[in-house]
């Protein structure tokens, strides 16, 4: 008798805050390390070299720390409805198929696929899951676009298929 293959078959529209929030998520580790550098360095060299005392260096860093965080948020904004009013594709409706075999793509015409071999890394998020397929590039899949028991689903097709290292669930799969 034939084994049953688990597939999550999902559609719907990649909004603009759900692109928001990916592009968020993309750069937030990028952001985390060169921040801290940045500010651990004005903080060093006001103290060290300037001689200005620890207390004063520490406030001038934490209110740049704000200041360059405000901008950030400011320019990922900006960035993120620049890119997606751009990219009309990405606004039509999107067809996933997520199977044992891979995680296959629709939109209007254009169709991808990728084997599990082919996925460099996978990110659960609080709002979606992230099939990275290169550095700069995911599938994405908005958690609005299942139902609970789809996400479980998801979840071991993930943790049996993966051949990744890097694969970061919220929640562990039974």
């Amino acid at each position: 008798m034939e084994e049953k293959k688990e597939v999550v078959s999902v559609s719907g529209v990649i909004s603009k805050e759900i692109f928001k929030k990916f592009l968020g998520y993309h750069i937030q580790s990028l952001n985390k390390i060169l921040l801290t550098v940045l500010l651990l360095g004005f903080f060093l060299y006001t103290w060290l070299i300037l001689d200005l005392g620890w207390v004063f260096a520490l406030i001038t860093a934490l209110i740049l720390w704000g200041i360059i965080k405000l901008m950030l948020t400011i320019v990922m904004n900006f960035r993120s409805a620049k890119e997606y009013k751009s990219d009309k594709l990405m606004q039509n409706e999107v067809f996933l198929t997520i199977s044992e075999d891979g995680i296959q793509q629709k939109r209007r015409k254009a169709e991808a696929f990728w084997e599990w071999d082919d996925i460099l890394s996978i990110h659960e998020q609080k709002e979606m899951f992230l099939f990275y397929v290169s550095k700069n590039k995911a599938v994405l899949l908005p958690k609005s676009f299942m139902v609970n028991h789809e996400m479980n689903k998801l979840r071991k097709i993930i943790h049996n298929n993966a051949l990744t290292q890097k694969v970061k669930l919220l929640e562990e799969t039974v």
